[in-house]
């Protein structure tokens, strides 16, 4: 049996310490940082990213942390909503499923409160994985809060970021129950916000709520002990389930996160993938084709429903525009998606010749429970067909490791130019060495104050 109560959560993270943790899981958690502070430096330079730093910074307030890739420091808090925000604006971050859990909502909480408590490397790593397996297994355990339309990666992911900061200020077991509970007041977080500006900052959120509730645990504030757990507990009133059995440690959750090759989201990649095989090993126009249509599930089509986007965001959670980038761009990335692109004219008219057909008696659920059928039409009569399985970056069937990362790496701190090819290589460097960093300052340092800043 696991943890059963919101006690039995707390008492797990208390007693849990980096050492324990398999290796494989500590070194794949490195590889996640690294994807993941690029694609936080790179969002500084995306609309989003930037509404948000410059809205932290006019809070002033006490330089605890710092806003990656901004130049300048902010209160914990702060400077976490405005990371996690830059992070999760570029649809880059880094998934687990089936709990729908994302990580670009909790290594901001862990980076911040680490240079504001002055720890290691090893001490973030530790805090940022008992964090993610705490929401992740409430994730798996709470399932049918997402089919009610509830964001798991925001509301979970607040429990867990409290769960994480109370690790890292040696909270006893109480205090940790305290931040769990009082975590539970603040987590919130809906389905419906995709494609908008408040799916974003979800993300922020999640952290900052979380970082509160643990401080506020430590100056003594409480909540109640079972908030999980039984009738009327955050379980029965979010998910429908008032009793769970959470597995903590047994093979940890966040080895089980996908890193995200393209800056949209995940349900999206294995079509793109099949696609721009279909386009290259056939050399197909765009020019010569007459109509493309993916199939997909219910679950798909509400989180895919953008036809015609209208912003940047919604062309992230859109399969039509999705389909016109792998013809017009070739290379997809952050420049194709863009507020320019979707409301281009050409993209318009290119995206009409698309199609998206939902059929309403396939399994419900993510990638896991259908395969994708892609059909491009010629206008020559030709057709190509190809019935999309795996997205790439997945750890059950092509987990990236160390090449793969760093190249994604390497094309967020390019499109960020922020900082030099000395800098870029120090912070990979470090960060694939994390659990050996003693001090983190020159670390988040580099992050915060890019040599072209300075300059």
């Amino acid at each position: 049996m696991g943890a059963t109560t919101t006690r039995e959560i707390a008492e797990f993270v208390r007693e849990t310490s980096l050492s324990s943790i398999p290796t494989e899981v500590v070194d794949y958690a490195k590889l996640l940082g690294l994807s993941h502070v690029g694609m936080n430096v790179a969002g500084t330079k995306m609309k989003v990213g930037r509404t948000v730093i410059n809205y932290v910074q006019s809070k002033g307030g006490h330089a605890e942390a710092g806003v990656f890739g901004a130049g300048y420091l902010a209160p914990v808090e702060y400077a976490t909503i405005a990371n996690a925000n830059s992070a999760h604006a570029t649809e880059l971050e880094d998934d687990s499923f089936p709990e729908t859990m994302y990580s670009c909502g909790h290594w901001p909480a862990v980076f911040a409160l680490c240079e504001k408590y002055q720890l290691s490397g090893g001490r973030l790593l530790e805090a940022l994985i008992l964090g993610y397996e705490v929401a992740a297994r409430l994730g798996l355990a709470f399932d049918r809060g997402m089919k009610k339309g509830w964001a798991s990666w925001a509301c979970l992911g607040t429990i867990g970021n409290a769960v994480a900061a109370a690790k890292l200020m040696n909270l006893d077991t109480d205090q940790t129950t305290a931040a769990i509970s009082l975590a539970v007041s603040q987590a919130a977080g809906l389905l419906k916000q995709t494609g908008s500006g408040a799916h974003i900052i979800e993300a922020g959120f999640a952290g900052r709520n979380g970082i509160c509730a643990a401080e506020l645990a430590s100056l003594g504030y409480v909540g109640q002990p079972d908030i999980l757990e039984g009738t009327h507990g955050y379980g029965e009133l979010w998910a429908d389930t008032p009793t769970f059995d959470l597995q903590l440690g047994d093979g940890y959750r966040i080895y089980h996160v996908g890193i995200k090759k393209y800056p949209c989201c995940f349900f999206k990649h294995r079509n793109m993938d099949g696609l721009l095989e279909l386009i290259q090993s056939n050399r197909l126009r765009w020019e010569d084709v007459d109509t493309v249509d993916h199939g997909i599930n219910v679950t798909h089509s509400q989180i895919l429903k953008y036809n015609q986007p209208e912003s940047a965001e919604q062309a992230r959670f859109s399969l039509p525009h999705a389909t016109v980038a792998c013809f017009f761009d070739g290379t997809v990335f952050l420049d194709s998606f863009s507020d320019e692109k979707a409301i281009n004219p050409e993209w318009q008219e290119a995206r009409s010749k698309v199609s998206v057909t939902v059929h309403k008696d396939w399994p419900k659920g993510g990638v896991e429970a259908f395969d994708s059928p892609i059909t491009v039409r010629m206008k020559d009569g030709r057709v190509f067909e190809k019935l999309c399985h795996d997205s790439p970056g997945e750890p059950a069937n092509s987990r990236f490791g160390p090449t793969e990362v760093i190249a994604k790496y390497q094309k967020c701190m390019d499109f960020a130019a922020l900082h030099s090819r000395e800098e870029t290589k120090e912070i990979e460097q470090q960060m694939l060495d994390l659990d050996h960093v003693g001090d983190l300052a020159r670390l988040v340092s580099m992050l915060t104050f890019p040599q072209r800043l300075r300059t």
